[in-house]
C-alpha cells in the first residue's frame, strides 16, 4: 500500500477522486497534508451542456479531525471547469467537504458527538480546530432535526420550571411514562402555555390527557383544566416527601440554636443531622459506632433519642413527619389522613406543612392512586442547570432551548473499551 493510500485510511476519506499527494510536518503545531480533487466531467451539472473544459484550481484549507491531539488541515485543490455555451464556472465537488465549506462532514460529526456531553462549546471549538461561531452553526442546524414532534400527545403529563436565560423561569413538561421531552417554552406564563397547547393540539387530541403531575404551583391548576378538559391534576410526591422533611429540619435547627457551640446537645443535633431525616426503622439498632463529635459510641438509634429527649415538641413533630413521610412514600392514604387527625404538640414548621396537606388533600388522594411522580422531571431539570454551569450561562434561548434538545435527544451508544 502506498503513502498516499495510507493517508487516505487514517483520514477515512471515502472519495476515489480525492488524491493525496504529500504531507507537511514541519509545523510542530499541525499537521498539513496536501491532496487533489478531481474528475471526468460530461456535462454542465447546471445547464446540461456537454462542452465543458477545464479552467484551473482552486485551493481551500479543509479542517479535519485532530490525529494525537494535533490539528489536521488538508490543503485540497480542486478543479475548476468551464462550460463554453454558458460561460460560466464551477468547481468539483465532494462528500468530504460542502461547497463555501472549509469544516469536513466529518468534523462536524465530531462537533455533534461532543455537544451530547456535558462540554463547553470553547472546549469542542479548541478540541476540533474551530472556531465557537462553526461549533453554534452546528447548533442551529439541528434545532429543526431535533425539534419536538407536534404529533400527539400522552395520556400523562409532568409540569415544572426552570431557571433559563438571564433571570427568568422557563416551564418545561415531560411524558410521565417515557419521561420524553414534550415541550420546553421561555417563560412560565398561563399565557404561553395555553397558546402552544392550543396552538399546536386539537381538543380531541388534549382531551386525552388524563392525568397532570405538578407541584403545589396554583398557577398551572387555574390553567390546566381549560387546557386539557378530562385531566385530573396530581400532587408530585417528591414535592410532598420533601416539604415534610424540610419542616422536620427546620425544627431541629430552631432546636440547636437555642443551644451554645461548644454544648453536648448542639454538637448532636448539628453534626448528625442527617440521621433525624433517615427513616426509624432504617437506623442502625444493634452495631454501635463511634462518634468523635460525642467522644463515645453509640448505635444510630441512641444518637437520635440524645437528640429527642431534649424536647418533647421536637420528639413529637419527629414521629408525625415520618410517619407523614412514609405514608407519602409508600401511597397509604389511610395511614395518611389518620396521621393528620392525630397531628398535634407538633412545631409551627409543620403545622404550616400540615395546613397546605390539608388545602391540596384531594390532589394528595389523586397521588395515591397512581405511581406517577415529578422524580424524573427533576432529574432532567438538574442536568439542564449542569448544561448551564458548563458554559458558565446562556444569553441566546434559541442556543440554549437547541443545546437541551441535542443532549436528552440525540443518543450515543456508549461503548466500552476495546480490549482485544
Amino acid at each position: 500500500m502506498s503513502q498516499e493510500h495510507s493517508i487516505e485510511n487514517i483520514l477515512q476519506i471515502q472519495d476515489p477522486n480525492i488524491k493525496c499527494v504529500s504531507v507537511d510536518n514541519s509545523d510542530p503545531k499541525k499537521q498539513v497534508i496536501h491532496a487533489k480533487l478531481t474528475y471526468p466531467i460530461k456535462c454542465c451539472p447546471l445547464c446540461g451542456q456537454t462542452k465543458v473544459v477545464r479552467f484551473g484550481t482552486n485551493l481551500i484549507n479543509v479542517r479535519m479531525p485532530p490525529i494525537k491531539e494535533r490539528p489536521v488541515i488538508l490543503k485540497l485543490l480542486k478543479q475548476r471547469y468551464l462550460c463554453k455555451r454558458g460561460q460560466h464556472t464551477f468547481s468539483a465537488e465532494t462528500s468530504l467537504v460542502k461547497p463555501h465549506c472549509q469544516i469536513s462532514e466529518d468534523t462536524k460529526q465530531m462537533i455533534i458527538l461532543q455537544l451530547t456531553k456535558d462540554r463547553s462549546i470553547t472546549d469542542i471549538a479548541e478540541e476540533l480546530n474551530v472556531s465557537p461561531v462553526a461549533v453554534n452553526r452546528v447548533i442551529d442546524s439541528l434545532g429543526v432535526q431535533t425539534k419536538t414532534a407536534l404529533l400527539t400527545l400522552p395520556t400523562t403529563l409532568c409540569f415544572d420550571e426552570f431557571r433559563s436565560t438571564g433571570h427568568q423561569m422557563s416551564f418545561i413538561a415531560i411524558d410521565g411514562d417515557s419521561h420524553r421531552l414534550v415541550s420546553v417554552l421561555p417563560n412560565r406564563l398561563n399565557r404561553s402555555i395555553k397558546n402552544y397547547f392550543e396552538g399546536n393540539y386539537s381538543l380531541a387530541e388534549r382531551k386525552k390527557v388524563k392525568q397532570v403531575v405538578i407541584d403545589f404551583n396554583a398557577q398551572y391548576q387555574s390553567v390546566i383544566h381549560i387546557i386539557f378538559p378530562e385531566a385530573k391534576i396530581i400532587a408530585d410526591n417528591f414535592h410532598l416527601v420533601q416539604m415534610g422533611l424540610q419542616a422536620l429540619n427546620q425544627t431541629r435547627v430552631q432546636l440547636m440554636h437555642r443551644f451554645t457551640q461548644n454544648s453536648r446537645e448542639y454538637r448532636v443535633l448539628k453534626h448528625h443531622w442527617r440521621l433525624f431525616l433517615k427513616t426509624y426503622s432504617d437506623l442502625n439498632q444493634h452495631k454501635p459506632q463511634w462518634f468523635a463529635h460525642l467522644k463515645n459510641w453509640f448505635t444510630q438509634e441512641q444518637l437520635v433519642w440524645q437528640g429527642l429527649e431534649l424536647d418533647s415538641t421536637f420528639q413529637h413533630t419527629y414521629f408525625v413527619a415520618h410517619s407523614l413521610v412514609d405514608a407519602l412514600r409508600n401511597r397509604d392514604y389511610l395511614k395518611f389522613i389518620q396521621t393528620l387527625n392525630r397531628a398535634d404538640k407538633v412545631s409551627p414548621q409543620l403545622e404550616t406543612t400540615i395546613r397546605t396537606y390539608r388545602k391540596y388533600l384531594p390532589l394528595i388522594k389523586n397521588m395515591m392512586a397512581n405511581n406517577y411522580s415529578n422524580g424524573p422531571l427533576e432529574g432532567i431539570n438538574r442536568k439542564i442547570k449542569q448544561i448551564k454551569r458548563t458554559a458558565y450561562g446562556y444569553k441566546n434561548w434559541s442556543h440554549f432551548y437547541t443545546r437541551i434538545r441535542i443532549e436528552f435527544m440525540i443518543k450515543i451508544k456508549k461503548r466500552k473499551p476495546i480490549r482485544k
